[in-house]
């Protein structure tokens, strides 16, 4: 008896030691260059691929490591990488490019756990499994820079996955912390025989005449009125109108032909061709009745989901300015952004908004549509796949951007286009390149939190350079600086080099700072000047020549001025310090600058309130001393000017020593005293009022009588409302003509 016993005991005994022998061998071990990891949680293995809680082998290899729970998100970064895994999704985000996974992040028991083969690699270290031992090697290497170029999409299921990461992150950094017209002519109306046996050319006169005033000479931009010294393109709220400029005769000599649903939002010209770009909107249809309760419904206009906006870009011959013959018409799908005309070319950016609903991504039938664009007098449409969509790495939008080259002196060529998931609010254009900037934010481990496991996230300026040549628009190059920027002065190439001013921090927080970025023509960094105007922001920004006007303000307004001569090492020469800020810059030469803002005052509470309109002019002949030298305010609280916040509402021309804007002036209270233009006589280093022009014949004139702009041709003085254009001499001051546009 007592042997049985014993050998069932050593049964017992042989058997526990097998087993703690198995679960030891079972136990998955991990070494970073050869250093034993240990883990208060054990790792484990599902479908061939080792899991572990996320911290201590990602930190060891230099990573930081965070667990937002407002987005259920992982979020694992080092100096040079970032990756970004969604509980339970098989798509991740690592340096902004998506990628598959084989076993997506987990949460187990309250623990997260990530995949550890796959951080470990797309930081840049190497993994080895034995097997024998059950052990893990990895071997920290060096890891360097990862340039974030431009991606395909590629799948349906890769545009929604980058549709998902971009918009919750977006929503968790603004909205989930607590801190943070109808033509009333016929248009193309052939005059009548008796009267115009000829056809009239448009041609480009010799008369000298005004231009839309433009940040680079020999890029055109848009605007609502063009001219050729002869005749004024002009759009009003009741068609695009062609005006003969004649000051004894001036008269309406036609209306083109612009589609019934398109808004014209710009108009270009180049030789022959009148360039118009409008917003097509488009109402989706019910094809067939519906039934309710309360019986038939009939057909009518679908809900705002059906709501399609386009972008019409027409392309009229004007050699006959009788007979205007649309040669070109094209429905680009979005939002028209901006457009430059260079030589016989036309570029523009389109932005077409997914508006796809609330947690579209949780929705596996989700309907999102591919970019198009149609040609409409050839009807094609032209429809773009997945594996044509490309897109910026890390920018946060629901947005496909479009590039648009077109050729104006080839009528058979068909449009250049690219299309990119993303978007931009601001481009600069040269001659050669246009540029495009993104508001990136990216995961920010060196910033201090105010609340464990919610992660902070810095923003920086992208850009994308693109060649342009001919029409055709290349590939881009990519470059990236701190900060944000306050709109297209803020870019600038000269000699090969790219220069932007940005701000970054929060002036709220007087965290906010100023500077000045050189990159070279791959946008790498060359030079910068960082911390100008601690709390502060940019206000206005100008580049000419080698130099970097910018102001800034809080309670003062600093101009500075910066020396880029040398393109490693930008420099402050000079600043002045002066009541107000200015919005718009505007060179006059190289010496001399004008400033259009506002003045301020102190208020009671010892703040800072927004007065009248400023006018400056700034000598910068001594960049060490900068100094005004000529100061006028226009009126009180609540005057403005389009000037303000458009560059294209000035007319400038040294040459002929004229200056003229729109302005509303208010007096006390906000009361509206005048509104019309002020017309200046301008020098290299003065300027002086000349004369005031007003549309308005008593104070009850409606809205229509508000001038918008101001042109001279000859020796006369255009200005324009949507009511009338009046005509001045500029010799005299007196008007001498008036044609009703209405």
């Amino acid at each position: 008896m007592k042997k049985t016993y014993k050998i069932i005991l050593l049964s017992l005994i042989l058997i526990l030691c097998f087993t703690v022998t198995a679960f030891a061998q079972d136990v998955i071990k991990v070494y970073v260059d050869n250093e034993r990891v240990d883990f208060d949680v054990a790792p484990f293995i599902e479908k061939g691929r080792t899991l572990i809680p996320l911290r201590g082998v990602f930190e060891k290899l230099g990573a930081k490591v965070d667990w937002n729970k407002n987005l259920l998100e992982v979020v694992i970064k080092d100096e040079n990488n970032e990756i970004e895994m969604i509980l339970g999704k098989d798509k991740v985000m690592v340096n902004g490019i998506i990628k598959d996974i084989d076993v997506p992040t987990k949460m187990i028991n309250s623990r997260t756990f990530a995949p550890l083969r796959f951080v470990a690699e797309n930081l840049g270290h190497t993994v080895r499994w034995e097997e024998s031992t059950n052990s893990i090697y990895i071997t920290k290497n060096d890891t360097f820079p990862v340039e974030k170029g431009i991606s395909i999409v590629g799948t349906r299921e890769n545009l929604i996955a980058l549709l998902e990461y971009n918009s919750k992150l977006h929503n968790y950094i603004w909205m989930g912390r607590a801190r943070v017209a109808d033509i009333a002519e016929d248009s193309a109306v052939e005059a009548p025989a008796a009267q115009a046996p000829q056809a009239e050319s448009s041609g480009v006169s010799n008369m000298d005449k005004s231009d839309t005033n433009v940040q680079v000479e020999g890029v055109q931009e848009g605007d609502i009125i063009k001219n050729d010294g002869k005749y004024i393109y002009i759009n009003t709220n009741k068609g695009l109108k062609i005006i003969d400029s004649s000051p004894q005769a001036p008269e309406i000599v036609n209306t083109i032909a612009i589609p019934e649903n398109t808004s014209i939002s710009e108009i270009f010209s180049s030789g022959n061709k009148l360039i118009v770009i409008g917003q097509n909107n488009y109402f989706y249809i019910m094809d067939k009745p519906s039934r309710d309760s309360m019986g038939v419904i009939e057909p009518s206009i679908m809900p705002p989901r059906y709501y399609e906006d386009r972008t019409n870009v027409l392309i009229y011959n004007i050699e006959n300015i009788n007979k205007p013959i649309l040669e070109r018409e094209y429905l680009f799908d979005g939002n028209y952004l901006s457009g430059r005309v260079i030589d016989d070319s036309f570029y523009l950016i389109n932005n077409k908004y997914l508006n796809l609903g609330y947690r579209y991504y949780d929705n596996y039938d989700i309907d999102i549509s591919l970019p198009y664009y149609t040609d409409v007098l050839n009807n094609e449409r032209n429809e773009f796949g997945y594996d044509e969509i490309k897109y910026f790495p890390n920018y946060i939008d629901t947005r496909y951007m479009y590039t648009i080259g077109i050729d104006l002196s080839d009528t058979s060529s068909r449009p250049d286009v690219d299309v990119y998931l993303g978007g931009t609010d601001t481009i600069y254009v040269s001659k050669e390149n246009l540029y495009a900037a993104v508001t990136d934010y990216s995961y920010d481990y060196r910033t201090s939190r105010l609340e464990e496991f919610s992660p902070e996230y810095s923003t920086s300026t992208v850009i994308y350079k693109f060649e342009l040549n001919k029409g055709k628009i290349g590939k881009a190059v990519q470059g990236e600086v701190p900060g944000t920027i306050i709109n297209q002065f803020s870019m600038d190439e000269h000699k090969d080099t790219f220069r932007i001013a940005t701000t970054t921090g929060d002036m709220w927080r007087n965290t906010s700072k100023n500077n000045v970025y050189i990159l070279d023509e791959n946008l790498k960094v060359l030079g910068k000047l960082e911390g100008l105007a601690e709390g502060e922001r940019i206000y206005s920004t100008r580049f000419a020549g080698d130099r970097v006007y910018m102001v800034t303000f809080r309670q003062v307004d600093p101009l500075f001025v910066i020396d880029t001569s040398n393109p490693r090492a930008p420099e402050l020469k000079g600043m002045l310090k002066i009541p107000g800020y200015s919005t718009y810059l505007h060179m006059v030469d190289e010496d001399h600058i004008l400033g259009f803002g506002y003045d301020t005052e102190e208020s009671q509470w010892g703040g800072t309130v927004t007065g009248g309109l400023k006018i400056s002019m700034f000598d910068v002949s001594n960049v060490n001393k900068p100094k005004e030298t000529f100061m006028e305010v226009i009126g009180r609280a609540g005057t403005y000017s389009e000037l303000l916040y458009n560059h294209k509402a000035l007319m400038f021309s040294l040459d002929k020593g004229l200056m003229a804007f729109p302005l509303s002036r208010a007096a006390e209270n906000y009361k509206s005293d005048f509104n019309g233009a002020y017309v200046y006589n301008v020098s290299h280093d003065s300027i002086s009022l000349r004369n005031t022009i007003t549309h308005k014949e008593s104070e009850f004139e409606s809205y229509g009588d508000n001038i918008k702009r101001i042109i001279y041709i000859g020796d006369y003085l255009y200005t324009f409302s949507e009511n009338k254009m009046q005509i001045h001499s500029i010799n005299t001051n007196s008007k001498v003509n008036e044609l009703l546009i209405k």
